[in-house]
């Protein structure tokens, strides 16, 4: 990719964010994607639409977008409790990786599974399971669920590092890459 290209991309993603766009007609805050995983939609669809709305278009308003506890089902399952402890870590985590005020309903001891929850490929391996564990961010491990620790890598936040690459007066196309790189490290790890 040419330096131009890179630039006009970045520029173009900094242009259409200098003031909050409007709001849609449903904001896709972490109460709303709980309830949809509970009604059987895709988990990665429901959080994805919240990560849309957390790094996107309702950044501006992230307190709002968490401040509501989850509301559990009647008939709790396995797989409603995993993913209630999952959304609860997940405000916990995004709220300390944004330095924003943490809700206190996240601290609910219902939200820490009585299993581990291996959730990678190959979690019966030692070695993944080892791998992971020492990667997994706090918030999730302290609810017994064991992940990645790029859960919630973005878009959004690699095109404002290139554009504060490009402010910063880097024009090598490689050297942009390696500044947005590190800044992606500083806050997931490798």
């Amino acid at each position: 990719m040419k330096f131009e290209t890179l630039r006009i991309m970045a520029q173009d993603y900094a242009d259409r964010h200098k003031e909050p766009p409007a709001l849609p007609a449903t904001i896709d805050i972490m109460a709303y994607a709980y309830r949809r995983i509970c009604h059987g939609e895709d988990p990665w669809t429901a959080l994805g639409d919240f990560s849309n709305a957390w790094y996107g278009y309702a950044k501006h308003i992230r307190p709002d977008l968490v401040k509501e506890p989850l509301i559990k089902p009647e008939q709790e399952t396995e797989g409603t409790q995993r993913w209630g402890a999952f959304c609860a870590a997940s405000v916990e985590y995004l709220c300390d990786l944004h330095h924003q005020p943490c809700p206190e309903w996240v601290h609910d001891s219902s939200y820490i599974l009585d299993t581990p929850w291996w959730y990678t490929q190959r979690a019966d391996d030692p070695t993944i399971r080892e791998h992971t564990r020492r990667t997994t961010p706090p918030p999730f491990a302290s609810r017994n669920i064991f992940c990645s620790n790029r859960l919630y890598q973005n878009k959004y936040e690699m095109y404002e590092w290139i554009q504060e690459a490009i402010i910063k007066g880097i024009t090598d196309v490689h050297e942009i890459q390696r500044y947005a790189r590190q800044k992606e490290i500083s806050l997931y790890g490798a």
